[in-house]
């Protein structure tokens, strides 16, 4: 077997074919959440989720780390958690605001791109434990709110509780793009 075909083997190994499905999955969670089937919406964020932890997992328990997972992994988080949120807006009557959102993406944005620029100059960039909260927390309020239209409108009190984790979200969301800046500093700096 030449390198040629032992990278593409490589390339397709379990964690990231976990990847590829979450990415499949997260079409799935759109089309069905954009048509209001909250319930498997629900279902098809959380085995996404599942995923996401079990190709994390099983990428650094076995070895089998790729620059081909390196790159689609938190891609393909930042997909379902943007697209999620955004589309949460217009589903989630007021209880998502508009601005939350934007600093969600937009934090997105810059660690995407700190994140390049860093590797560019041949300096790694891997995830955080601050970054790996956000990401918990991010699918947990976007689970919850999943889970509140599919099942527990009748229970006005719960949207109390979907706006603080709502605000934990943002705040452990900008944290981390904080954390985030700082240790990018020295490689932003170079010239």
């Amino acid at each position: 077997m030449n390198s040629f075909e032992l990278s593409k083997c490589a390339a397709f190994n379990l964690p990231n074919r976990l990847t590829m499905m979450r990415f499949v999955l997260s079409i799935i969670f759109f089309a069905f959440l954009s048509y209001r089937w909250y319930d498997i919406a629900f279902f098809s964020y959380i085995l996404a989720w599942i995923t996401d932890w079990l190709d994390g997992y099983m990428a650094r328990k076995k070895g089998l780390l790729t620059d081909f997972g390196r790159i689609a992994d938190p891609f393909v988080d930042k997909i379902i958690v943007c697209g999620g949120f955004i589309l949460l807006i217009q589903h989630a009557n007021g209880i998502v605001p508009p601005w939350m959102v934007v600093v969600i993406v937009a934090r997105e944005f810059l660690v995407n791109s700190i994140r390049s620029y860093s590797e560019s100059k041949g300096i790694e960039f891997g995830a955080t434990i601050w970054g790996k909260a956000k990401m918990f927390i991010q699918s947990l309020t976007i689970s919850l709110i999943l889970l509140f239209y599919a099942y527990l409108q009748c229970f006005e009190e719960i949207k109390l509780g979907i706006v603080v984790m709502l605000w934990m979200t943002v705040i452990i969301t900008l944290v981390s793009g904080v954390k985030y800046l700082v240790k990018a500093g020295p490689s932003l700096l170079m010239k």
